[in-house]
């Protein structure tokens, strides 16, 4: 009686959670902040033109358009266009709660616990802040955070087949397309696989990602004229802003997020079996987060407001990656034995 409980409340905390977001979705066509002035831009400028190069022309001088950015999530968004027969923003809206569908899914298959346990880790996600309001409906990280997801299920896997890393490359590969930070996770989930000692998996997942994610676009700016950054740039390193990233993000958040904070390190300090079979992904995690504090060394920007406008985007992926770990780390605690670790599984960031 109390697992049917249980699991009837995560079922209805699940679709309280997806139903809000969907009409935080829907509210309004896709029109505010990053996607007037970059996504939607660039995937009206594809639609119109059918040309990739066109990425480019919409803000020749790249004072906000972000040429650099990759172009999967234009790309898709065109794409979807050209299936509806004209670029319909309230329709293209409905992305958003497909890819939160998914995302949501992929959480319950990550998460190595009971139906209940699974549906409460799903039900986190979607009820994340950035789900949550209508701000953030045209923008890229949910398309990001569906590819590295499903990359993480498939290097977690226990059974993996010869064709798991190459698949795990490719979703690393169309990461690294969406946004810059699917490198970041490209660079940490290779180097886990080599220190896991996993060398076939690393060459398989790692190559291909860089190959087929980072390479092409690269090669693709510069012969454009499009080589840098807008906001990092090597030679703008100061040793001192990493340290004032972290100032400024103590201000405009550290306080709504402490108890979150403090809430995880109980929970996870109360199940030690869940650290140890988690080992790998809790690294990665921290290695992703310290590889992004790490790149306002090269901020072109002031540091206190790239933080104060990009925290909550950045944290979402680590955020939600470590999720199926604070549930099993929850549910831990009232097993009658500890939950065993996966032979071979080696999480990544």
């Amino acid at each position: 009686m109390r697992r049917r409980a249980l699991l009837a409340a995560a079922f209805l905390l699940l679709a309280a959670g997806f139903a809000s977001a969907t009409l935080f979705a829907l509210r309004q066509p896709l029109s505010l902040g990053d996607y007037l002035a970059i996504w939607g831009l660039k995937a009206r400028a594809l639609h119109a033109s059918g040309d990739l190069a066109a990425l480019f022309s919409v803000d020749p001088a790249g004072e906000f358009s972000h040429p650099e950015y990759p172009p999967l999530w234009p790309i898709l968004l065109a794409s979807a266009a050209k299936l509806l027969g004209r670029y319909d923003e309230l329709l293209l809206a409905l992305l958003r709660p497909a890819l939160l569908t998914l995302a949501a899914a992929l959480t319950c298959a990550r998460t190595r616990a009971s139906l209940p346990v699974r549906l409460l880790a799903a039900s986190a996600l979607v009820l994340l802040p950035y789900f949550q309001t209508a701000a953030y409906v045209g923008y890229a990280e949910a398309l990001l955070l569906v590819l590295v997801l499903a990359a993480l299920l498939l290097l977690e896997s226990a059974n993996p087949t010869p064709f798991t890393p190459w698949a795990a490359g490719l979703l690393l590969a169309l990461a690294a397309l969406t946004k810059q930070e699917g490198a970041v996770v490209l660079v940490v989930a290779t180097a886990l696989l080599l220190h896991a000692r996993r060398w076939r998996d690393a060459a398989a997942a790692g190559g291909l990602g860089f190959l087929l994610g980072v390479v092409p676009w690269t090669l693709y700016r510069s012969a454009h004229g499009v080589a840098s950054l807008a906001d990092f740039a090597p030679r703008t390193f100061e040793l001192g802003k990493p340290i004032r990233a972290v100032a400024a993000f103590g201000e405009v958040a550290l306080l709504p997020s402490l108890p979150w904070l403090a809430g995880a390190a109980i929970v996870l300090a109360f199940a030690p079996a869940t650290r140890r079979a988690r080992r790998p992904l809790l690294a990665g995690a921290a290695a992703y987060v310290a590889l992004l504090v790490a790149a306002f060394a090269f901020a072109r920007v002031d540091v206190g407001w790239l933080v104060t406008w990009t925290w909550d985007r950045l944290a979402l992926l680590p955020v939600a990656a470590l999720l199926p770990v604070l549930a099993e780390a929850a549910a831990e605690p009232f097993q009658e034995a500890a939950p065993a670790e996966v032979s071979g599984a080696a999480p990544r960031a």
